[in-house]
């Protein structure tokens, strides 16, 4: 649909396209009577061009210009020009013999046909322009609610991390080198442009990270399984917008049960093939669910994960399933080799 919404000429003329072409093969089928194959022409050429002043001019300025008689005085005065032409072609031709009381009368008629079919076309037109630019509006909500949840959110956590490196420190002191490489790597991922092309390996590394993080936090009563593939940790040519995943797990520990061990968190992730030898990632999440009420939401959960993911992976899927125990997540999108929709590509 993207050249036809780009170029709106070619929306109005798919309706002039298929008119004298259902109206040719009816006339064949049926053996009506009729006045010729220029008759036909110069109606569909005319009538085309009566559209083009209903769509881009007459119709548009009733709800948006502050000029609407002037527009709307001019637009009629070009449609009857327009149909005076093609009355003199008619008389000149003598493609048709008509008075010009009846050619009147005739030409009302038919206009009574155009525009409500024009209005259609561009009711429909401008609909599908609306739910772009409201899709194009969410979307750079969620950029700005992600720049606000990497300000606001990151120095959080990293104020934390270190705070249980700091006393970790003083016990071990063989661990704290991997510990302070996590913090590294999590503080460089938090300050990355949201903008830039950020890879799918670099989202698994700071995912990783995080997952530490949580250990170093909360030790023993840190109860989960990571079946993580390491491979992921090379796919730099992959995008993956930044704090995706990582904002799938931290919905796990926010609303989830993560100290149950007999219902641990499970986390899986890692690239299978599909049919056509494509890359598929394929992300996982299972964890226990309370029966107290559910914290506030935060505005910053699966539907926004879901805009962004359809924004840059049409053909992507999340699934999630509860049975009010237990909450399942399952992420895949299938890597094409175009996607325009990815930043610097």
């Amino acid at each position: 649909m993207r050249p036809f919404i780009e170029r709106p000429i070619l929306i109005l003329a798919v309706p002039w396209i298929v008119y004298p072409t259902v109206d040719i093969i009816s006339t064949v089928y049926l053996k009506l009577e009729s006045n010729g194959i220029p008759f036909a022409l110069v109606t569909t050429v005319i009538g085309f061009l009566t559209s083009c002043i209903y769509f881009f001019w007459l119709i548009p300025s009733f709800f948006y210009s502050k000029r609407t008689l002037f527009i709307a005085g001019i637009s009629m005065a070009s449609i009857a020009v327009l149909a005076l032409t093609k009355y003199v072609m008619f008389w000149a031709t003598g493609i048709v013999d008509y008075a010009f009381g009846d050619f009147v009368v005739y030409e009302l008629m038919r206009q009574l046909v155009f525009f409500p079919v024009t209005m259609t076309v561009w009711a429909v037109y401008m609909l599908i322009r609306a739910l772009q630019e409201k899709h194009k509006t969410e979307i750079r909500l969620d950029k700005l609610s992600i720049d606000y949840r990497n300000a606001r959110l990151s120095p959080h956590f990293m104020l934390n991390l270190i705070g249980d490196i700091s006393t970790k420190s003083l016990r071990y002191s063989p661990e704290l080198f991997e510990d302070l490489n996590h913090f590294i790597t999590i503080l460089r991922y938090a300050y990355l442009d949201t903008d830039k092309f950020n890879s799918l390996a670099s989202e698994v590394e700071a995912l990783q990270s995080y997952l530490h993080g949580q250990k170093v936090r909360f030790e023993e009563s840190f109860c989960f399984q990571e079946d993580i593939d390491a491979s992921l940790l090379e796919k730099d040519e992959l995008y993956m917008p930044k704090l995706l995943l990582i904002t799938l797990i931290e919905n796990v520990f926010k609303h989830g049960i993560f100290q149950d061990a007999d219902y641990p968190v499970i986390i899986s992730a890692g690239i299978a093939h599909d049919d056509s030898a494509l890359q598929v990632f394929c992300f996982s999440t299972t964890n226990k669910v309370g029966k107290t009420p559910p914290l506030e939401k935060s505005g910053f959960g699966i539907d926004t994960v879901r805009n962004i993911i359809d924004y840059f992976f049409p053909n992507a899927e999340l699934n999630t399933a509860s049975n009010g125990a237990v909450f399942s997540l399952n992420l895949t999108i299938p890597y094409a080799t175009p996607n325009q929709t990815w930043p610097d590509r």
